[in-house]
């Protein structure tokens, strides 16, 4: 693969780059905003897709446990993550987000409290919210750019508000952190003594960088395996987001009938679309190399962005272990997020900012974050545009 070919993507339904053109109002802009890469992806999987296309007929798909997808999916988590697990453990949703909205309308009730870590992505809120359930923030403890939990706070926020439920990000979005095995553990150790549900939100869990180890909540603790859901998709890792198919596993049957139920009852039930299951088989059976190349690609992007960024401005960059999505301090600036996303637009580029993670700049200081998933040269344009904003906005700090 040749991840430094420049894809066109203007027209094309994007809802990254024509969503974004259409908000700014010109095609003049570089989008490093939603979360998905300007890299094809990989070959097998678009032969897989053509072949299916091919056939001509693209009625109702085959649900998952009806093929050899469950089995494909347990061999890549023992593969990637040593994870074993029991495929008919199973279950299957259109993306991570429907599956924890199924799970929160399930295995909650309106305004039971849900409690999550700021700055979040921001689905979850919608999530929360949306369910009529109450969303308690856990602020993470930002310490020279290094999120880490504060557990004090945490459990006191549980008790306090009777939480019944959590969701957990690992790898972390937007800070990417990989959450440390003793981390894991004491996230669902306090979560099992107030009888709290977990659920994992591992969609990035395939994009490790180069150097860091990632491992599931299941895996590193296996007592909590009764209560906690973890879900997961190849989504993000082989940029196959518009097919829409996710999965999560757990172990607690009462679990996944319940959302399974649920999903019949909105009409939602866990069938692909035609070209879902294929994907999936090719990405996981034929497609790691292509993986493995990626990373070390997206490795030297941060890499490189970080060090022209620290170099030309006094914004930070949080030293990032997964995604590849860079989270930059940029409070120095003391301007409002307004004007730095008007500043944004006007230099060219679109980006999200603070509230769309759940924090404010009174109580969260002032970040972006960019989606550097996108070949070394186009990045240079969006990393110039991003240092101009910077050095336009930096004379108000005087």
């Amino acid at each position: 693969m040749d991840f430094d070919q420049i894809q066109e993507r203007h027209h094309t339904y994007s809802i990254k780059w024509d969503g974004a053109c259409q908000t700014a109002g010109t095609n003049d802009v570089l989008p490093m905003s939603i979360a998905d890469m300007d890299f094809q992806a990989p070959q097998p999987v678009i032969a897989a897709i053509v072949q299916q296309a091919q056939h001509g007929i693209y009625g109702y798909a085959s649900e998952p446990n009806m093929t050899q997808a469950p089995q494909v999916i347990a061999q890549w988590l023992q593969k990637r993550n040593q994870w074993e697990i029991d495929p008919a453990n199973l279950g299957y949703c259109a993306g991570v987000v429907n599956g924890l909205g199924l799970a929160i309308q399930a295995l909650t009730k309106e305004q039971d409290a849900i409690i999550t870590q700021t700055p979040l992505y921001g689905h979850f809120k919608i999530a929360v919210e949306a369910a009529q359930r109450r969303l308690i923030s856990n602020p993470l403890k930002n310490q020279s750019g290094h999120f880490t939990i504060d557990w004090q706070l945490f459990e006191q926020q549980i008790v306090d508000n009777q939480v019944k439920m959590a969701i957990l990000c690992n790898p972390h979005n937007p800070s990417g952190r990989v959450w440390t095995s003793a981390e894991l553990q004491q996230y669902a150790k306090i979560c099992e003594q107030h009888q709290v549900i977990i659920l994992s939100d591992d969609i990035h869990s395939d994009l490790i960088l180069p150097g860091n180890h990632y491992q599931p909540l299941a895996k590193a603790y296996p007592a909590c395996t009764q209560h906690l859901i973890t879900f997961k998709s190849p989504s993000k890792t082989f940029n196959l987001a518009g097919l829409q198919f996710a999965y999560y596993y757990t172990e607690n049957e009462h679990y996944r009938q319940l959302m399974a139920d649920q999903a019949e009852y909105q009409s939602n039930p866990d069938l692909p679309n035609s070209f879902g299951v294929p994907a999936v088989i090719a990405a996981y059976q034929q497609s790691e190399p292509w993986l493995d190349q990626l990373l070390v690609y997206l490795g030297a992007n941060f890499k490189w962005l970080t060090e022209q960024i620290e170099s030309q401005t006094a914004a930070r960059v949080t030293p990032s272990q997964a995604t590849y999505l860079a989270w930059i301090d940029v409070s120095y600036l003391k301007v409002s997020e307004a004007q730095l996303q008007t500043a944004l637009v006007n230099h060219g580029l679109v980006a999200q900012t603070n509230s769309d993670f759940g924090l404010t700049t009174t109580t969260g200081g002032l970040f972006v974050r960019l989606n550097y998933a996108m070949p070394r040269s186009q990045l240079a344009v969006g990393i110039q545009r991003f240092i101009a904003t910077l050095q336009a906005l930096a004379p108000q700090t005087v």
